[in-house]
This record gives C-alpha cells, structure tokens and sequence, in this order.
C-alpha cells in the first residue's frame, strides 16, 4: 500500500493535512469533517481516504459514499498532493500555494526541495518570509548560502519597490542581513555568487535585478541611437506666430516649438500655466500640417483622456499603445509614427520606457512632456530627471506663469511651493488658506467646507469638491474622510456593500484598475447614478456621459471618491480640491507633494489645517535622488 511518506521526503504536518482537505483543491468536504479526519488520523488522513475508505468512514457523520467521492477529488488533484500538504503546514496562503505551483507546475516539489528561496525571484509578491517559512520547515539553517542568497534578491527588490533602479551593495548587504539574523559579513560573501549566476548585476556600483540592467542599459542605447540623427533645424521665422485661436505664442514658446521640430528626441517641462500644453498643441499641429504622423500618449489612462481633450488628437496609455495585457505582456513590437509625445512624462518608470522605446522605428521623434518637479515615477526610475542631467538631450524650460499672470493664486502659490516659500491665499480667489490647529478641527472644517460653506459662497455642488489627502491612513486620510463625507451627504438610499464599504446612489466613485472591457480608465470618477438591490449591480455615470453597470462581485474596481489621496491624484486634475495640511502627516509632508497636490486644481484650491504644517511641508524636501546609472549611461563613453 503506497502511502503519501513513500512518495515524499517532505515533513507533513497534521495542520497542513487539515488546510489541504478542507482547502479549494477537495471537494466533497469541509472545515469540520477535515477536523475530524485528522484529530482521527493524523498525517495518515488522506492516506486513509485514498487505501482504506471504509475507515474513514468510521469518522462521525462520513458515510461510506463521501469518503470515496473526498478520495476521488484528491487522486483528481492536478497538482502533486504531498508539496500541497507541506505549504499548507508551513503556513503559506491559497493564494501562494496556486502561484508556486502555476509558476513550476510538475517541477513544484523538485524546486522546492532544491531551493525555496529562489522562489522570491520567480513568484509574484512573494515575499523573502513566506519562502523562509517553508525554508525553516526544511532545516535549511540560517547561514545557509541558499537563504542569504534569496535575502540579498529580496534587499534589493525593496530598494526597487522605493523607486531606486540599483542597489547600493553595501546597503542591500546590510538589509539582507537584518531580515536573516546574519552577520553582514556572512551576507556580503555571497554577492560575487549570486552576480555569477546572474540573478543579479554588478554594474556601475550598483547591484541591479536583471530586468532593470537590462531596461536601463536598453533604454540608453535605444535613445542615443534615436538622437543620433540629424533633422534640419526649424526655425522660429517659420513657425506660425499665433495658434489657431489666434492666440501670439511667447518668444519661450516659439523657442520651445522650435526645438521641439529641430531635434530627434526633446524634453519640455515646465509649471502649472507655463505653456506646456500651447506648445505642445503648436508641434502637434505643426507635423500633421507637415502630413507627419504623430502619436499622443500618457503614463496613465486619465492622463491621455486628459491630454486628448486638451489637444483634440486620440491619446492612449502607453500600455495600450504596446498592447499589454495583464498576464501576457506587451504585444506591439513596432509602433508605426513619424513622432511619439508622451505627457506627464515624470510618471514615467524605468522598464515602461524601454518597452517604449523598443517598439519605435529609427528615425522616430520622440518628445517628452512633464512637470519635473511633481512626484517622482511610482515604479523604479526618475526617467525625465536623469534625462534632463544627463544633458544627452536638448530641454527646454517653461518658466512664465500665464495663469498667474491672469490673477490665478493656484499658479502663483504653486511656484512659491516650488521655490520654498509659504504660498499667498486669498478668502475670494481661487487658493485659500483656512487655519485650523487640531486634526478634530480640520476634520470638522472639511466637512462643513464641503457640505455648507462652498456651496453657500461659491455655488459648488458638494459631489464637484474632492478633498485630497497626503495619505490613505487616519482621521485625515482619504479612508476616513470617504467614510464621513457619505455619512454627511449621502447617509440613505439604494446601496450595495462590499465587506464594510457601502456604495449608494448618488455617491461619486473612483475606477481603481484600467479596464478596457468598459472603456474606463484607473482614477477616472463618475457617480453611481442607479443601484438594483435585486440584480445586486450598480450603473455609474462618468463625466463625458459614458456609463458601466458593475455587479456587486466587482465592486473591488471602485473606491468613494469623495476623497482620494495625491498620489492617486498624478496625471489628472480636479476643479474644486480641498487639501488638509497636519503634522500628523508628518511622513508625508514634502514640497514636491504639497506642489503636486496645488497644481492638480484648476479652479479652487483651498488649503485647510496647521501653519507650522504648512511651513514643514514648504521646507522638506524628500530624498528624491533615485539611485539610477540612466544618466550616465547616456553619455557617448559608455
């Protein structure tokens, strides 16, 4: 009688047999008679199952029947039953469990066995400690070269999930060996082995998971290869002087316009209300009249909605315009035009802009577009940054402030942020500054601004105002505040609720993930303007009028949006922005985001809370420097 000890060299524990039979791979069965099994058998329960049916039916309330339908679930298990069991038992989630095994299929107990540690290179988000539970249950010991070897790949995915391209080695060797117990030393002679077998790069002082080498490396040469070539200069005599709304372009902006038509790849940044978009309208315009083809493209999908309606031409995500599908990658090797612009640029990540880069022709233009002062890139890289020191590239720097100039305080208070100075608010302009000095006061201020004061002074609907906070987490944070903001303005009515969110009619919502079946994009708002109780779904109203009916199993695609966070904000932009300022968000609290945060309005910002926040936040700057060879990479030497 072959037995689950005969085929496997695996550690089974009574834990994991009680997981696996009451888990989604056994049907026929559950948590309770798993239980029984178990306190009955043992690690011998799904051997009982399988040889000896009839005694596992001698178990309270298993007839016969079940026994041998449970049994015949098992021997139909697709994946090999005894690494199932161990994971279960080392306390690994379902989740896990069906990644490592749809990652190495048959090979799942070999590679187990072999080296769970290199799981955390190969396994979506599974993390050094989940490899190192199933390491333990091994008796791998913690010195083993195996674990410091998988902790040092783990040390430097963290300084990747911070932005960082690289790994300074000594700080990915000290990381690693605060994760493992072991000494740095210890750790640090493993580097060398670990950069031999390539699962990471020694280059330029840095230590480099090979996607990114690769993606900066690429990416280098793509580009000094598009920069090579010579175009004939346009020069400003013969670029119209005025716009199609007749409109005189600035002496900065036909400078701008310029060199934008004149080189084979550009960066263009500037300010809120500095020109960007009038310039890059006047390139656009200025090719197709050329019979040019011009391709528009944004970091994300609000982003090119954004940029689509500010310059009338089709714009897309760039994902889209690769043809990346989740699971799948990118299916657009080659993107056929004459000239690429890409928006909000300084969003743009390291890997994304090689794959962009990749793709396009020689000879194609390539312009970049951005405020560089905003919030770095979520993902590794500070592309538009190390473009611009590099000096590979020409740049042209916006600089007036057209908005400011026609009395925009917005405009104003963000190029005093920028320069560190306290911004000038005004009770009857569009950028307020409200004081207020505990966070009970804040609170209460935001909701009586929203539901009362700006719709009484301002005539603003309540569902038009955003409030944006630094951060997610608090009674400040965007969680919160949406929670609050319901109760207040929206407290009954036709709802659907998924785990403790409550979504009602009439409430504005947020689409968290690109979704190309409906046509919406991540960030985009819109407001839930019919809920069916019966068929469980809810239809939500975007801005341009489009609508999508969500059924209560996919309400994990929506947030409230009464409030959001400035992250959550980049790319696009709000009319009516409340943004509270406390140093209880003191770890957020940074010029660059407070900058962000004030740009994003358009038409009222008002800034509500404590005046030595306001002046924190003004006067830190975060470390934005990421560590990053693209610069230098970019030079002709290397």
């Amino acid at each position: 009688m072959e037995t689950l000890a005969d085929k496997t060299s695996f550690p089974l524990t009574a834990s994991g047999t009680e997981a696996f039979l009451a888990g989604p791979m056994v049907s026929g069965i559950g948590s309770v008679y798993a239980k029984r099994l178990v306190e009955k058998f043992g690690t011998q329960a799904i051997d009982t199952l399988l040889n000896s049916p009839q005694e596992a039916a001698t178990v309270k309330g298993l007839s016969l029947a079940k026994a041998q339908e449970v049994a015949e679930s098992i021997r139909s298990c697709p994946h090999p039953v005894e690494p199932v069991v161990f994971m279960y038992g080392c306390g690994i989630s379902d989740t896990f469990i069906e990644r490592i095994l749809h990652k190495y299929r048959k090979k799942t107990p070999s590679v187990i066995m072999a080296d769970p540690y290199g799981m955390v290179e190969d396994v979506w988000q599974l993390s050094f400690f989940t490899a190192d539970k199933i390491g333990k249950a091994l008796r791998i010991q913690p010195s083993d070269p195996r674990r410091l070897r998988g902790a040092l790949i783990t040390a430097v995915k963290h300084f990747s999930e911070q932005g960082h391209v690289y790994a300074v080695p000594e700080e990915a060797v000290t990381y690693a060996a605060e994760i493992t117990g072991v000494s740095a030393d210890t750790v640090h002679a493993q580097v060398e082995t670990v950069a031999r077998q390539g699962r990471l790069i020694l280059s330029h002082g840095g230590l480099y998971l090979p996607v990114f080498y690769r993606a900066e490396k690429e990416a280098a040469r793509k580009l000094r290869e598009l920069s090579s070539v010579t175009l004939a200069e346009v020069p400003v005599s013969e670029i119209p002087q005025q716009d199609i709304h007749g409109n005189t372009y600035s002496p900065t902006q036909l400078s701008a316009i310029s060199m934008a038509l004149s080189s084979p790849v550009a960066v263009l940044t500037g300010g809120p209300g500095s020109g960007k978009t009038t310039v890059l309208r006047a390139v656009t315009d200025y090719m197709q009249g050329s019979g040019k083809k011009v391709t528009l493209a944004a970091p994300t999908g609000r982003a090119a909605k954004r940029l689509s309606a500010l310059t009338g031409c089709k714009a897309s995500t760039i994902h889209s315009l690769l043809g990346y599908r989740q699971g799948e990658g990118y299916s657009t090797s080659s993107i056929d035009t004459d000239m690429l612009i890409i928006d909000e640029s300084s969003m743009m990540e390291q890997v994304l802009f090689n794959h962009l880069l990749q793709a396009l022709k020689p000879g194609t233009r390539v312009l970049l577009v951005g405020d560089v002062n905003q919030l770095p890139a979520i993902g590794a890289g500070d592309v538009m940054r190390q473009l611009i020191s590099s000096g590979a590239v020409p740049v042209a720097v916006l600089e007036e402030n057209f908005r400011q100039a026609e009395g925009s305080l917005i405009a104003a208070g963000a190029a005093d942020i920028n320069r560190g100075r306290i911004p000038q608010g005004s009770s009857h302009g569009d950028l307020m500054i409200i004081e207020e000095n505990t966070v009970a006061e804040i609170h209460t201020r935001i909701i009586k601004l929203v539901t009362e004061e700006l719709p009484a002074i301002r005539g603003i609907k309540p569902t038009e105002i955003r409030v944006i906070s630094p951060q997610q987490i608090g009674p400040l944070g965007a969680r919160q505040l949406n929670i609050d903001l319901q109760e207040k303005l929206n407290p009954s009515g036709p709802e659907l609720r998924r785990g403790s969110t409550v979504m009602r009619q009439g409430d504005p919502v947020m689409q968290t993930a690109n979704s190309r079946e409906r046509g919406v994009y991540n960030g985009e708002v819109g407001i839930i303007t019919d809920v069916n109780t019966e068929l469980q779904t809810l239809s939500v109203t975007f801005a341009d009028g489009r609508f999508s009916t969500y059924h209560r199993t996919e309400l994990s695609e929506l947030v409230l949006a009464y409030a959001t966070t400035v992250h959550k904000l980049q790319g696009s932009e709000v009319r009516y922005m409340i943004l509270p300022i406390t140093m209880a968000h003191k770890p957020m609290l940074y010029r660059n985001l407070l900058y962000t945060g004030v740009s994003r309005a358009t038409d009222l910002c008002v800034l509500v809370g404590q005046p030595r926040a306001l002046e924190y936040a003004v006067s830190h700057t975060p470390a934005t420097e990421r560590n990053s060879n693209f610069s230098h990479r970019l030079q002709p030497a290397d």
